[in-house]
């Protein structure tokens, strides 16, 4: 499997946060720790390590499983959640070393008249605190609704914040990446102006999947 250097996380939208950890460790045999609550906007997550062959044993990457925060006021889930009714491949982040430095080059494609344009949307200053009390502070690129379907990946920086791959948690292995959509030589090429190599295939919608495989089984989604 190709997959950009720069691989940070994987995004899995689901409708229910405690369903899909459930589901989770019935058939992968892995529980997900939980990951925290983002204020504001009604949503939760929980965190699995994720096993990337082609990067290499020690990378810093993780699966994140994205539902409606209970606590929270359900409509404000609803935007980011828009359609899911089952686990979801939603979207997927890179970090790339230049973070700056890509948004400037992203957002001079937009006044171009030729060549690749490549819409990154804004970027926002988030924040979460985890299970233990402790604050991670990040920003990342977001736009609505999301570019190629979510096949075109978000920035991120976490900044001065600890990688959440890098706490104790259980893992499971990223068998398999890919996204399928009707415009294959258009999103190459975005893929290619962002450095995110990824696997692209022809079909009738857009849309991002993947195999992942734990001590209890495999699932695609």
């Amino acid at each position: 499997m190709s997959l950009a250097a720069d691989f940070d996380h994987l995004v899995v939208a689901v409708p229910n946060l405690a369903d899909s950890v459930e589901q989770c460790h019935n058939v992968l045999g892995v529980r997900p720790i939980p990951g925290g609550a983002h204020p504001g906007l009604g949503t939760a997550n929980a965190l699995l390590g994720l096993e990337v062959a082609a990067l290499g044993p020690g990378a810093r990457t993780y699966l994140e499983i994205l539902g409606p925060d209970p606590d929270q006021d359900p409509a404000l889930a609803a935007a980011r959640l828009s359609g899911i009714t089952a686990p979801t491949v939603q979207r997927w982040a890179i970090r790339p070393r230049d973070f700056d430095g890509l948004v400037t080059q992203a957002a001079r494609t937009l006044g171009s008249e030729c060549g690749t344009r490549v819409d990154l949307g804004e970027v926002h200053d988030m924040t979460r605190r985890t299970p233990d009390g402790g604050l991670l502070e990040w920003r990342l690129t977001r736009r609505t609704p999301l570019a190629l379907g979510g096949i075109q990946p978000f920035l991120i920086d976490w900044k001065d914040s600890p990688h959440p791959a890098e706490q104790d948690m259980p893992s499971v292995e990223l068998e398999r990446l890919w996204a399928e959509t009707p415009e294959v030589d258009r999103t190459r090429s975005v893929l290619r102006f962002l450095d995110a190599t990824l696997e692209v295939e022809a079909g009738d919608t857009e849309s991002l999947h993947a195999t992942l495989k734990g001590p209890g089984g495999s699932w695609t989604l």
